[in-house]
């Protein structure tokens, strides 16, 4: 599994790349890696989806 850190970067690249598509991206990788049976590359993708899931809801700006 990855530091969180690193998810963290991770989940930051595959927005700069996707946009918004990036949680989709995202959970695809996820679903490849539950066809292949890789457990834990599971697990660290769906803590990245979950991770561009919480930067979205996150406010970028100062409230008014």
């Amino acid at each position: 599994m990855l530091t969180k850190i690193d998810i963290f970067r991770v989940a930051h690249l595959m927005l700069h790349e996707y946009g918004g598509e990036a949680e989709d991206a995202a959970a695809k990788y996820a679903d490849m890696m539950r066809g292949c049976g890789d457990w834990h590359a599971l697990l660290t993708w769906t803590s990245i989806r979950k991770t561009i899931a919480q930067m979205h809801q996150t406010p970028t700006s100062l409230p008014h």
